[in-house]
């Protein structure tokens, strides 16, 4: 129904069509909205997901901490024994 189409119709009658056009559209929203909402069911097959998400790149990173700083001792180790070489040559 089209809002002109309700001006020929008496002014409570008209209130109530307007009501209830109102609530039907709002019913509607809400059993849309409802359905798209996750259960419980959805909510821990995301858990799950992201918790291996988390500690794969938790692995990742571990790796390349372990890289970073071994590659500092040897780069530091090597630092030092040049400049003992070069104190003890001079």
């Amino acid at each position: 129904m089209i809002f002109n189409e309700l001006r020929d119709v008496p002014a409570q009658h008209n209130k109530d069509v307007l009501l209830d056009r109102r609530l039907t559209v709002l019913e509607t929203r809400f059993d849309t909205t409802l359905t798209m909402l996750p259960n419980k069911a959805d909510l821990s097959e995301l858990k799950a997901e992201l918790k291996a998400d988390i500690h794969g790149e938790s692995a990742h990173l571990s790796k390349w901490m372990a890289a970073t700083a071994i590659t500092m001792v040897i780069g530091f180790g090597g630092l030092i024994l040049t400049m003992m070489s070069r104190v003890h040559g001079a």
